[in-house]
């Protein structure tokens, strides 16, 4: 697979069926050390997203219940 010089790339069709990436799905990337991690936009919990963007060296705004929610692994 190559991404192309706009930065575009295909997701296989039976990834995207097996991952629910179908139609207008909004996804995010979330930066890794090793890669990147395509998510659905809405599988993502306020405090995970938090925690990604902390990994990254970057400042954030995060409600008190969500951190906890986070840090105590409550679901």
């Amino acid at each position: 697979m190559r991404i192309t010089t706009k930065g575009q790339l295909t997701i296989p069709l039976a990834i995207r069926r097996k991952h629910g990436l179908l139609g207008e799905c909004a996804v995010e990337f979330i930066d890794h050390a090793d890669g990147v991690l395509v998510v659905r936009a809405d599988r993502i919990r306020p405090g995970k997203r938090a925690l990604a963007t902390l990994m990254r060296g970057r400042k954030i705004k995060v409600r008190t219940g969500d951190w906890l929610r986070l840090t105590r692994g409550d679901e």
